[in-house]
């Protein structure tokens, strides 16, 4: 007893420590949706219906750093994101960082580019809206119509990333593996969300329990 006693006095706090300095963070990352829909609109009706002048670039292109706010990660009440831009309108805050992102600009004017040609695709049930954001295809498609999907889907990934960049841009976090893995899933959600909306009668589209159905 007396050696466990020891044991537990001395040795104990170590392996705690060591538990605890393991232990994974979550970090409670504040997920605006009903902004990043809008952001995601006025990019649409900015990018894709006019020709917008040359995007700002990002000199580093590299991904939004957190120096400003070293400790930010640790902060569990993440609802103190949107006091920081009172007075501004965060769907338009978020825009803006989605801006100074040319690929995601470009991806846009590509998108734009061959909208005629998605919009045949769906008017004919070759391809459908599926609950991920990307088109799915729903019958055999020729080459060339699959080729045009995928170079679609690549697009819009590219576009759901970037909004998932902006987002912990806006949190003041890294947009490390980690934290796009997790904010990516609602940015693509929201993305859906908006191609079910915007959707014209007959499409094929796909609820978020993942049932297909015609839009009405």
């Amino acid at each position: 007893m007396k050696l466990f006693r020891t044991f537990a006095r001395t040795t104990l706090p170590f392996f705690m420590m060591f538990f605890f300095s393991c232990a994974v963070i979550t970090v409670n990352i504040y997920f605006p949706a009903r902004d990043v829909e809008k952001a995601y609109e006025n990019l649409e009706d900015q990018l894709m219906k006019e020709t917008p002048s040359q995007p700002q670039k990002n000199p580093s292109n590299s991904p939004p750093n957190s120096s400003t706010n070293p400790q930010s990660f640790l902060n569990p009440f993440s609802w103190f994101v949107s006091a920081a831009y009172a007075g501004d309108n965060l769907a338009a805050q978020i825009s803006r960082n989605i801006m100074k992102m040319p690929e995601v600009v470009n991806a846009y004017r590509r998108m734009g580019k061959r909208i005629n040609i998605m919009n045949a695709l769906r008017d004919k049930h070759l391809v459908g809206e599926s609950n991920s954001g990307l088109l799915s295809p729903l019958t055999h498609l020729s080459r060339d119509q699959a080729l045009a999907m995928k170079d679609e889907n690549h697009d819009r990934s590219t576009v759901i990333f970037g909004m998932a960049k902006a987002i912990l841009e806006i949190n003041h976090l890294k947009a490390n593996k980690k934290n796009i893995d997790q904010v990516y899933p609602k940015a693509a959600a929201q993305f859906a969300k908006l191609r079910r909306e915007r959707a014209r009668s007959g499409w094929k589209i796909q609820l978020p329990d993942g049932k297909w159905i015609v839009k009405r």
